[in-house]
């Protein structure tokens, strides 16, 4: 199960890196198509004069679908690996990553139609076209792949040794099991309950997932014979997801404590920059240009001072990076007209450190809750930008435009973790 583990994490690695590189090229393409391929989506669809809150509705039905699709089809690209291995399921690989692309520009569209700019009736009308135009193309794609492999199947006659396997694998995973109560509860010694409020009751879950994964085995084990299987790949695909539902959920938790520990190396280091700032905004308050300025300046060291105040009992390290992130940038713009340029880039260099671990914790939070429970269109659009805003934070050159972005993420973060966790 190492080896499979390992060609998984390969391959999905491969789709990551060409996957920036898939989504630009198709957003190319789709633009250069421009009303072409609007006028095809709705002749080929039906839409064309269809109301624009009917299809709204649509869009928003086809976009949770495909990106539950995109989910799902990830896992079985994991069992198709360890069935058939990577030759035969590179086809499939590459079908996940061109629909991930067009899932994206779907969601970027989306995206477009929820932000404070108005559109036009017309734009709406078209972007809401485009989105379900790539998400049934995006279904096409995953469709025909399911059915390939389902034929593959039908024929696979080593299901014994995927039985012996996934035995083994579930055993292994009840040993971690126990490791990750302890890790849980570690964490629970030091860190607020809201800080795990998202990996809490993990531990639970995956020892129900493993107990699916191990009655799934044994009900298609005695099906099998030494001459081939008959009608339990289907057993077996779902022990196999269990299982890896299972080592998900655990590795959630690992996740967590490499996060949170990240998050409270960082908070120290923006304390320690933090109170840098305050003794420079001092000097900066008994020089200031004018009564105004210096005003402001008194109430944003006020608001930074309160920040650092220490907290009783377990803290949430990134909570407190979003709090003192927020009172150092209110005190950024006191100061902007006092401080040099080199100095804000170099600040901005240090409160961009700990608002991206910020930002990369609350997103893979949002990323989990939404895998595991489920989540609105809305939920997901925040969650694609916030991922889309964190990428271009790491990208952009300009330490202060870069440290707007990931503040923007984090922002985005929080809304889809809202919307996912309580709805429009």
């Amino acid at each position: 199960m190492d080896v499979v583990a390992g060609i998984t994490v390969a391959v999905v690695t491969v789709l990551v890196l060409v996957g920036g590189a898939v989504v630009a090229g198709f957003v190319v393409l789709f633009r250069r198509r421009g009303d072409r391929s609007v006028a095809a989506s709705s002749s080929a669809f039906g839409f064309g004069s269809a109301p624009l809150g009917d299809l709204s509705a649509r869009a928003g039905s086809l976009l949770v679908q495909m990106d539950d699709a995109v989910r799902k089809a990830d896992d079985e690209l994991g069992f198709a690996l360890a069935q058939f291995g990577p030759e035969q399921s590179r086809q499939y690989g590459q079908a996940i990553a061109l629909s991930r692309a067009k899932v994206a520009e779907a969601f970027r569209l989306r995206q477009q139609l929820d932000d404070g700019t108005p559109d036009s009736d017309r734009e709406k009308r078209e972007w809401t076209l485009q989105i379900i135009a790539l998400c049934d193309q995006a279904n096409t794609m995953l469709t025909q792949q399911d059915a390939a492999f389902a034929g593959r199947r039908r024929l696979e006659v080593s299901a014994a040794g995927t039985v012996t396997e996934l035995r083994a694998t579930v055993a292994a995973m009840h040993e971690r099991l126990v490791a990750t109560r302890t890790t849980l509860a570690r964490l629970a010694a030091a860190y607020a309950p809201a800080a795990l409020s998202g990996v809490s009751g993990n531990p639970d879950e995956a020892e129900s997932a493993l107990t699916e994964a191990m009655s799934a085995v044994d009900a298609a084990a005695p099906a099998i014979t030494g001459t081939g299987v008959s009608a339990v790949s289907a057993t077996l695909q779902q022990a196999s997801q269990a299982a890896r539902r299972a080592e998900v959920l655990l590795d959630a938790v690992d996740r967590t404590e490499r996060d949170l520990n990240a998050a409270a190396k960082a908070l120290a280091e923006l304390r320690e920059a933090a109170r840098s700032d305050l003794v420079e905004a001092k000097a900066e308050r008994d020089t200031a240009p004018d009564a105004e300025t210096g005003r402001a300046i008194i109430d944003a060291m006020a608001a930074v001072d309160r920040s650092l105040a220490p907290h009783a009992g377990p803290t949430d390290p990134v909570a407190d990076l979003d709090s003192i992130g927020a009172a150092v940038s209110q005190l950024d713009l006191a100061l902007a007209s006092a401080r040099n340029q080199a100095d804000r880039l170099s600040h901005a260099r240090a409160a961009y450190a700990g608002t991206l671990v910020s930002a990369a914790s609350q997103i893979a939070v949002v990323r989990e809750l939404i895998g595991s429970r489920g989540g609105t269109v809305s939920a997901r659009t925040r969650l694609a930008e916030a991922e889309r805003q964190y990428a271009l934070a790491q990208v952009e050159t300009d330490p202060v435009a870069a440290l707007d972005t990931v503040r923007r993420a984090v922002t985005l973060a929080q809304d889809a973790d809202a919307l996912a966790r309580f709805g429009d």
